[in-house]
């Protein structure tokens, strides 16, 4: 049984549109979002998912819902092997290495601990269950110690792509990973399991020794720790194809349940003088270095905060600069007086916050009611007494301390 509708409207990259959001049970919201494959450091592409994210979670609690969040780490795929070996490290130390790294930085932007950080090597068992479920029900097929997901069996792969399966035949990104395509009934089919002797990444399954597709490592995550079907499942675009395609029909083969996921939410791609920044490509602006180089956590966050979630964002020092000003507009009326009793005229302006996240997350009108409760305040056209706590509160929404610690 569905819990009651929200006031939230947000937008489905499944189906295009706007949609009202539906918690699956009542005050509660299951969010899984795909998070980092430690095998470098991360970005600030990286960083635009997980505050977003951390500002769709503070959003709920604000709205007395508890939200079961979670985040995985792909600590066992191509990269992660390659990485290690070209670095005599093992899998385990240059997961550590790098997660303790992506910590730091996601604590510094004060960016809350998911619920659980599930890695891919701790849940073998359930993907190797997966593939067993999705081989009986003749979904998969087995190819020399390979195995497949066979996409002609469900009508409902590209869905998230928008595409046909002639459409999806010409979708490249850099998010393909490279798969034995002459083992393949079809170049659209996708791997599931696959013949490894790599330390910490082979382990023993019906097929022999191997390791599992990307894919359904997150399938098997999200079914340990939240279930069959989820409410929200999010991260970057350029894992709409195939990744999360990908996750949606294995699922729902495998386990029967549908929809697996009631809303996709997919973060805008961060660039870089026009590329996508990437840590294939080295084009990166990482948060350590623009913490050194003295721009706040608000100021960053707001930055990040500053674009419609879904909309691609060009890294700009000057427009980081001007959020930076704007950061210091709000640490300052947190601390101002403000004007005397005003009969609670910061009431609109809190309505416009609350109207602005309502709207598929709009952090971009949210921080502009923000702007004016500052405004209000330092100009004393606001009762500090109201105002004020209004402006801490709803800061705290966006993840903003304005001066505050904890």
């Amino acid at each position: 049984m569905r819990g009651a509708p929200t006031l939230l409207e947000v937008y489905n990259s499944l189906s295009g549109r706007k949609e009202e959001f539906w918690p699956l049970e009542d005050r509660v919201v299951r969010m899984y979002v795909c998070g980092i494959t430690p095998y470098d450091v991360g970005h600030l592409g990286h960083a635009r998912v997980f505050v977003f994210f951390d500002t769709v979670r503070r959003y709920f609690e604000f709205n007395a819902y508890r939200v079961r969040h979670v985040q995985n780490i792909t600590d066992v795929d191509d990269d992660m092997v390659r990485v290690s070996q070209r670095l005599g490290l093992t899998i385990a130390e240059l997961t550590e290495r790098n997660q303790q790294l992506y910590l730091q930085e996601m604590d510094a932007l004060n960016v809350q601990r998911p619920d659980l950080f599930p890695k891919a090597s701790e849940h073998i068992d359930g993907m190797i269950a997966l593939v067993q479920a999705l081989l009986r029900s003749g979904h998969a097929y087995g190819v020399d110690g390979y195995v497949f997901f066979d996409t002609a069996t469900t009508p409902r792969f590209g869905a998230l792509a928008g595409h046909d399966r002639e459409g999806l035949r010409h979708v490249r990104n850099d998010s393909m990973p490279q798969e034995p395509e002459e083992l393949k009934r079809d170049a659209l089919d996708f791997l599931l399991w696959q013949p490894s002797e790599q330390a910490g990444a082979a382990f023993d399954s019906p097929w022999g020794r191997g390791r599992p597709g990307w894919h359904i490592e997150c399938s098997a995550m999200v079914h340990a720790a939240l279930g069959d079907r989820i409410d929200i499942h999010g991260g970057g675009s350029d894992l709409r194809y195939p990744h999360h395609d990908s996750e949606i029909v294995q699922s729902e083969c495998a386990t029967g349940a549908a929809p697996y996921v009631s809303l996709w939410m997919h973060i805008g791609t961060e660039l870089l003088e026009g590329v996508k920044m990437s840590k294939s490509l080295g084009n990166l602006v990482k948060v350590s270095e623009l913490l050194v180089r003295g721009h706040t956590p608000d100021g960053i966050r707001l930055y990040l905060l500053g674009t419609p979630y879904r909309e691609q964002q060009d890294f700009s020092p000057a427009a980081l600069s001007q959020w930076e000003q704007r950061a210091a507009t709000l640490a300052r009326a947190a601390a101002a007086a403000g004007g005397p009793p005003d009969r609670l005229r910061v009431q609109p302006l809190r309505n416009e916050f609350t109207a602005a996240m309502d709207d598929g997350f709009d952090t971009p009108r949210a921080i502009a009611a923000l702007l004016r409760i500052a405004d209000g305040v330092e100009r004393q056209r606001l009762a500090g007494e109201t105002a004020v706590p209004a402006l801490l509160e709803l800061a705290g929404v966006l993840g903003l301390r304005l001066g505050r610690e904890g």
